[in-house]
């Protein structure tokens, strides 16, 4: 597997070139901490209308796997930008039938994500790692979890399906967990180190 990658300043002219020479999309691409409300507009809607544009001006099926979220069912503009997206792509695969496969991912946890950013599981290790308070709303909110690498074999198992059209999928190994629980847990990690007592892991 080759990979070809699209990042951030990127241009459209460079995505139609990757498109070209693409097998399968999988596309990541997003926006989803910003002060400026068209930002996600133009970074989760234009840039999935542009590469389903891409997709068939190249007359192949190039199957596009997209990583949408949860958040898509609520009415902030991150999770209405997320839905647009995936209208867009079924739209797409309705008319063309080209393979497209959603993810509508719950939050992700594991090596990579970052604090303040996109991990509540990260905000809570980077706060309680350092003695820093946490800013709980409502610790009894239940929460839905799933491991990065998971989501990846997921990824790579959908790397070869082409059935024609649309394919909403899941990630089959997933976590609920209160926001009390999480706190207590990660604290009790931390707390090994003076407890001596070893938290169960897996």
């Amino acid at each position: 597997i080759e990979t070809l990658s699209f990042v951030r300043g990127d241009s459209s002219e460079d995505l139609e070139e990757l498109v070209k020479m693409a097998d399968v999309i999988i596309h990541l691409a997003a926006e989803n901490r910003s002060k400026v409300a068209t930002d996600f507009s133009r970074n989760n809607v234009d840039l999935t209308s542009m590469l389903c544009a891409f997709i068939q001006r190249t007359g192949r099926n190039i199957p596009l796997i997209f990583t949408s979220s949860v958040q898509a069912q609520y009415d902030n503009p991150y999770g209405q930008s997320k839905r647009a997206a995936e209208v867009l792509i079924e739209t797409f695969a309705a008319k063309t039938k080209n393979t497209a496969i959603i993810y509508r991912l719950p939050g992700v946890f594991g090596k990579f994500c970052k604090p303040y950013y996109n991990s509540v599981v990260a905000t809570f290790c980077h706060n309680i790692a350092r003695d820093l308070p946490l800013q709980v709303n409502d610790p009894d909110l239940t929460i839905e979890l799933c491991y990065v690498d998971d989501v990846v074999d997921e990824l790579l198992l959908a790397l070869g399906k082409s059935s024609p059209g649309l394919l909403k999928c899941d990630v089959r190994q997933k976590y609920s967990i209160t926001l009390r629980d999480l706190a207590d847990q990660i604290a009790a990690f931390k707390n090994c180190s003076t407890s001596l007592m070893l938290e169960r892991v897996g």
